[in-house]
């Protein structure tokens, strides 16, 4: 899979893995230009007490898709062209956040059926004024992947396989919080943490295991 990824979802998976590296919910995003170059980045900085102006940090706000829309510095019409990419359907606050920041072209890795909200755009007469574009997953074996990402880590963090999120993504993408629960109990991915894997080299142990 990592030969097939095109830079925009490598750049997301590296801010992901970061963030996982850093005891975040693994978590990334970019935005790109109209011609595919990269603007912005960010990750999801909501358990780390540090960041570099001007990315969030430290709170509940501090959303991967909200830090690469905080740094990007472009004007209008550049927005009105690029492109935000995301591991992860955007949460109300990374959605609202999104629209309202001037860039009109979503695409996310994986679904988020618990707390995704791409399903809010239309609903009020703000949210329908724009010509915005929103793409979902393409890549089956990618989207299982960002969930088993999520999944291990939330399992670590103490929720249980129990919860309602859980459930809401076993039944939309069984194959990820499988793998998920998977690593979780042999503690592959904190190995590789520990081992200071690069993200590329996760992601190719983790779409094998997905392959098979």
């Amino acid at each position: 899979m990592t030969s097939s990824l095109s830079e925009p979802w490598q750049i997301c998976l590296e801010e992901a893995w970061a963030a996982y590296c850093a005891g975040s919910l693994p978590i990334g995003a970019c935005v790109v230009d109209a011609t595919g170059a990269i603007l912005s980045r960010g990750r999801n900085r909501i358990e780390e007490t540090q960041a570099e102006a001007p990315y969030a940090c430290g709170n509940t706000l501090a959303h991967a898709e909200l830090n690469a829309l905080l740094a990007l510095k472009v004007d209008r019409p550049t927005r009105h062209a690029a492109a935000l990419y995301t591991t992860t359907e955007p949460c109300p606050l990374c959605l609202g956040a999104f629209y309202m920041s001037s860039v009109r072209t979503l695409y996310y890795a994986a679904r988020e059926s618990f707390a995704g909200s791409t399903n809010l755009l239309g609903t009020t007469p703000y949210l329908s004024r724009k010509p915005i574009r929103v793409y979902g997953p393409a890549e089956p074996i990618l989207e299982a992947l960002v969930t088993a990402l999520a999944v291990e880590f939330e399992l670590g963090d103490g929720i249980f396989p129990t919860s309602a999120v859980l459930q809401s993504w076993s039944e939309t993408i069984p194959a990820g919080v499988m793998l998920g629960e998977q690593l979780y109990q042999n503690g592959e991915l904190r190995r590789m943490k520990a081992e200071s894997w690069t993200a590329m080299r996760v992601v190719a142990v983790l779409s094998e295991m997905l392959s098979i």
